[in-house]
């Protein structure tokens, strides 16, 4: 997991205060949506690498456009072919590439193989009072789920001046506070568990 480059943290900094000036929730963080058997679907933003059996000189690896659209070199003798992939499974891409290698006669027995190398989306972000601010991809192959001590833990843990008692989480248009102490030393406490999209913030102490 990679924070965010230098470059983007003004932009973070400009994100972080307007997550302070929302109105925080009453309630607590709610519990992740259920993950369907439809989200393994490739979608724009994917990052995908097609490889062919018995041809590694033809392994690429290329990001489905805004569109849905990919661009396979292999495809066709003009060179190459777009070709939809949002909306479907990588087995069922890979059936797809291998009949349309085989239609132009690329290759004579094609059998592609597509993997999802990086997921759009699939990150979170964590600012304020952390070793590293930034923004974190889930780890691969995982459902993108975390609990929000985890989350902040791979942002390098909080530092010296941080409020656990006061972390933000932006989720849409709303803003939950989560106790982090209470978590830690209270049984019986409901997990907050982070999902792609959301934005936690770790207040600073008060002296």
């Amino acid at each position: 997991m990679k924070p965010l480059t230098r470059t983007l943290l003004p932009c973070l900094v400009i994100l972080l205060a307007h997550c302070a000036s929302e109105p925080v929730s009453s309630g607590p963080l709610p519990p992740p949506p259920t993950v369907t058997a439809g989200s393994s679907a490739i979608r724009p933003g994917d990052v995908l690498t097609i490889s062919f059996a018995g041809e590694p000189d033809l392994t690429q690896q290329t990001r489905v456009d805004w569109n849905g659209m990919i661009h396979v070199p292999t495809l066709a003798a003009d060179g190459g072919a777009e070709i939809r992939a949002a909306g479907s499974s990588p087995s069922a891409l890979a059936s797809r590439i291998s009949a349309l290698a085989k239609e132009n006669k690329m290759l004579v027995d094609a059998r592609a193989q597509v993997l999802i190398t990086e997921f759009a989306g699939q990150a979170y972000s964590v600012l304020g009072q952390v070793t590293q601010p930034g923004r974190y991809t889930f780890p691969r192959g995982l459902p993108p789920r975390l609990p929000i001590e985890e989350a902040i833990a791979l942002a390098g843990g909080c530092t010296r001046l941080a409020r656990q008692s006061q972390v933000l989480v932006k989720r849409g248009s709303e803003v939950y506070l989560v106790n982090l102490e209470a978590l830690a030393s209270q049984p019986g406490q409901a997990p907050a568990i982070i999902i792609p999209g959301d934005v936690i913030t770790v207040s600073e102490r008060r002296f």
